[in-house]
């Protein structure tokens, strides 16, 4: 909704033993309400059993618009993220990972002009950094069955196929359609948000970002947009992890047997 003729934008994050990250994302949110713009923040907690709930419990208590949903069961980072479909009344719809940091009211305007000037984008997705000012290379294409495998082998194997896949041609100073867009930080227009209901519950976790942005693009535009930027930690998991490889494979076949067997 609109209050005095500023935007409103929501804030969802999605936590899972987040409690390291937390309260410097929530003081970072809240910082943002400085701009021309007011906002509402949620916390949907997976069932974390570390400090989590009590860290956000506390935060809760020192801002009014922030709200906490504790889930029972964790159904995955999309499910989670749509616990809130029902709730949200913003004009923007922000999806925003624990570790990453906003630096500038600035940043979140950027993307509401552009948004207000293209009615017909449904999604942005903002240039995405490293601590250190490098970028994280997340302008990509559709996936393919052999882009899949080869980036989970290594980031050296058919170099010139992994470049394609992340648009480094661009230097990442250009704005274009993005087909997976990630799901570290994503801009919605909370309209378009609703109209597709959120994300596909199946992906517990991997793919999901793939998913909704391909969900959009069927509906509107989603769009890389160089002009501003967010940080990001990413805290990546270990791959060789048995758990989440079998997470990974069986994200993979679900987008695949959805979307058609592409395999390169």
């Amino acid at each position: 909704m609109i209050r005095n003729n500023t935007r409103n934008i929501s804030f969802c994050t999605v936590t899972y033993n987040s409690e390291k990250e937390i309260s410097q994302l929530i003081q970072n949110i809240e910082s943002l309400s400085e701009g021309a713009f007011s906002v509402d923040v949620f916390i949907v907690d997976n069932g974390s059993q570390d400090g989590t709930i009590d860290i956000v419990k506390h935060c809760a208590n020192l801002y009014s618009n922030l709200v906490l949903i504790q889930r029972k069961e964790n159904k995955g980072f999309g499910a989670g993220n749509n616990a809130v479909l029902k709730l949200i009344q913003s004009d923007y719809h922000v999806l925003i990972n624990p570790d990453v940091r906003v630096q500038s009211p600035a940043v979140i305007q950027g993307l509401i002009d552009y948004m207000d000037q293209h009615q017909d984008v449904g999604l942005l997705s903002p240039k995405i950094l490293n601590v250190d000012g490098t970028v994280q290379k997340l302008f990509r294409h559709n996936p393919t069955v052999l882009d899949m495998a080869i980036r989970f082998i290594s980031p050296n194997l058919l170099k010139k196929r992994q470049d394609w896949y992340v648009h480094a041609e661009t230097g990442y100073t250009q704005q274009g359609i993005i087909e997976q867009a990630s799901g570290a930080f994503m801009f919605f227009r909370t309209s378009t948000f609703k109209e597709i209901a959120g994300f596909d519950e199946r992906y517990f976790m991997y793919m999901e970002d793939a998913d909704i942005t391909r969900k959009i693009n069927n509906v509107t535009k989603a769009v890389f947009f160089p002009e501003v930027s967010v940080t990001h930690k990413w805290h990546r998991q270990n791959h060789s992890n048995l758990k989440f490889i079998g997470y990974n494979i069986r994200s993979m076949a679900q987008y695949f047997n959805k979307w058609g067997w592409k395999f390169f």
